[in-house]
């Protein structure tokens, strides 16, 4: 897939429902890091949960801006980019399961599987 066909590059030339998948990529990305916030908040040590919170927002949000995001300045592919995409979610989701947050993980998890197959079906 070329460059300019990645999720959310082509934003002002999309079909409504495609507005509305990458709008909800959007949001899933913030999940993430809300996601990533919780799990780390509630793994860390006492006394330094805020350090580990945003050392692991700032950690996810680096791999993201870099490797995924529309403008992203590494180019690793489509299938690296789901990859990473799968692992940071899927990791973030058994993570969350793990602290005994099992509905939220479930729920974040699908509806991720759920947007990338609608972004699949709306090209």
């Amino acid at each position: 897939m070329s460059r300019s066909a990645r999720p959310g590059m082509d934003f002002e030339e999309a079909s409504t429902g495609r507005r509305i998948a990458l709008t909800a990529r959007f949001l899933l990305e913030l999940a993430l890091l809300a996601g990533v916030g919780v799990l780390a908040g509630r793994l860390a040590p006492a006394g330094t949960v805020w350090l580990f919170v945003i050392g692991a927002v700032l950690a996810v949000g680096t791999v993201w801006v870099l490797l995924l995001s529309p403008k992203a300045p590494y180019d690793i592919g489509e299938t690296a980019r789901f990859l990473v995409e799968l692992l940071l979610f899927a990791g973030v989701g058994i993570g969350l399961f793990a602290v005994g947050l099992g509905v939220a993980a479930v729920i974040g998890f699908a509806v991720w599987a759920g947007h990338r197959i609608a972004l699949l079906v709306l090209r």
